[in-house]
């Protein structure tokens, strides 16, 4: 539905309003202006106009979405009306670099300067060989591109909603950026029989990454550091999010590599998160019992996983997925309640071995997700980040999807009649 509403978008802007891709891409750099000088300025804006100077933050904000998505439109307008030219292949990226840093800056107080120095060497290295290269931005260019504008977000959310610790999500983003840039450079110079190891080398480093996140949580949580294991474990989980995918993109899966990615998700989303329950409720018999109940069930359900792909459906999940439960369970840590910590690990057990009920791939539910969808989770986030801290906000996404069976069904296939 999105896919055929952009569609229709882009051919109305190409066919029906004559505007080319190069002017959208200059009209995005012009469109930018005004949003950088509102969050540059909004101190001196709210002094002179008597407002709040969030609303100018905000209205900052809103500009540099509106831009961000239409670096997206120009492109698709592009292929769709055939004006792929060599001035708009050296003009997009310039205007994208231009309006990518020149908003990281507005964050440098709080941004790692080693982290955004590397990227920028990375991008302009980039931008330099996909200039002497017929292929434009491959798969980990792109991703590279979401991560920098998704962290954006988390740093502009860390100053509008005075929530200091988006700024680390933002500065891991800028790393995960990083990575992927390296990623993207380094195939871009290999030679291709060095490239071929390479691909095949990068699906398993990611899921290693994966692996080492769940261990450092554990061992942040016999450390008591619970906050900094909960967040690493999050990173587990983006790293558990992309191996898969881009194995497949690349296409080197391997019977190694797939068991190789379930001992790293028993690790870093079966026991990791029930190091971290016993951390907050204290080393009894329960916590240890039902740590060791959803440990058990995150096995079983891992070992359906292996055992039921060819009876689920495609894009679908037989019971809870392990990543899904185990950031139920981190989410419940952050409201620091013992009894809600151990009635929810109880709960993602119960939820991950129900068979019965389909659950949607994240990467299906992110390209997907309804405007109804989105204001539930920002909303129900906000109340929990409100009732306890900000980082019980990422109770609210997971909640709505823990409930997604209820309204994200697979289709029904279609009986051909006799």
């Amino acid at each position: 539905m999105h896919k055929k509403l952009f569609s229709r978008f882009v051919r109305w802007v190409g066919y029906d309003l004559g505007i080319s891709p190069n002017q959208i891409t200059l009209g995005r750099l012009l469109f930018f202006v005004p949003g950088w000088l509102s969050w540059a300025y909004r101190y001196e804006l709210a002094a002179r106009t008597g407002t709040p100077w969030q609303l100018w933050g905000w209205l900052a904000l809103v500009i540099v979405t509106v831009v961000i998505l239409f670096d997206v439109v120009d492109g698709a307008l592009a292929r769709e009306t055939n004006q792929v030219s060599d001035q708009g292949k050296i003009l997009d990226p310039i205007v994208d670099k231009f309006i990518t840093y020149s908003t990281l800056v507005l964050f440098w107080p709080v941004i790692h300067k080693s982290g955004l120095a590397i990227l920028f060497l990375l991008d302009m290295a980039s931008t330099f060989l996909r200039g002497t290269q017929v292929e434009g931005a491959n798969l980990f260019g792109k991703r590279k591109a979401f991560a920098q504008n998704l962290a954006k977000f988390f740093f502009a959310a860390a100053v509008l909603c005075s929530w200091p610790w988006f700024s680390h999500i933002g500065n891991f983003l800028i790393w995960a950026a990083v990575l992927l840039a390296s990623i993207s450079v380094g195939i871009r110079i290999l030679p291709p029989k060095v490239k071929s190891t390479v691909q095949v080398a990068i699906p398993q480093f990611l899921t290693f990454c994966n692996l080492a996140g769940g261990i450092i949580t554990v061992w942040c949580a016999f450390q008591g550091k619970v906050g900094l294991g909960a967040t690493i474990n999050f990173a587990a989980m983006f790293f558990d999010l992309i191996d898969g995918a881009v194995a497949r993109k690349l296409g080197v899966s391997s019977r190694f590599g797939g068991q190789f990615d379930t001992i790293a998700d028993m690790i870093s989303f079966g026991l990791a998160p029930a190091a971290l329950v016993i951390a907050v409720a204290g080393a009894s018999p329960v916590s240890y019992g039902l740590g060791g109940l959803y440990f058990a069930a995150t096995m079983y359900r891992l070992y359906d996983y292996g055992r039921s792909k060819d009876i689920t459906p495609k894009g679908f999940f037989r019971g809870m997925p392990s990543p899904a439960g185990a950031w139920l369970v981190i989410a419940s840590v952050f409201f620091v309640l013992p009894w809600l910590s151990l009635i929810t690990l109880l709960a993602s057990a119960m939820l991950m071995c129900s068979f019965r009920f389909n659950w949607i791939h994240f990467n299906k539910i992110i390209t997907t997700m309804t405007m109804t969808e989105m204001v539930s989770c920002i909303g129900l986030g906000s109340i929990f980040a409100f009732m306890a801290t900000p980082a019980a906000f990422s109770a609210g996404p997971i909640i709505i999807y823990m409930f997604s069976p209820c309204w994200r069904k697979p289709p029904v296939p279609v009986r051909s009649p006799l």
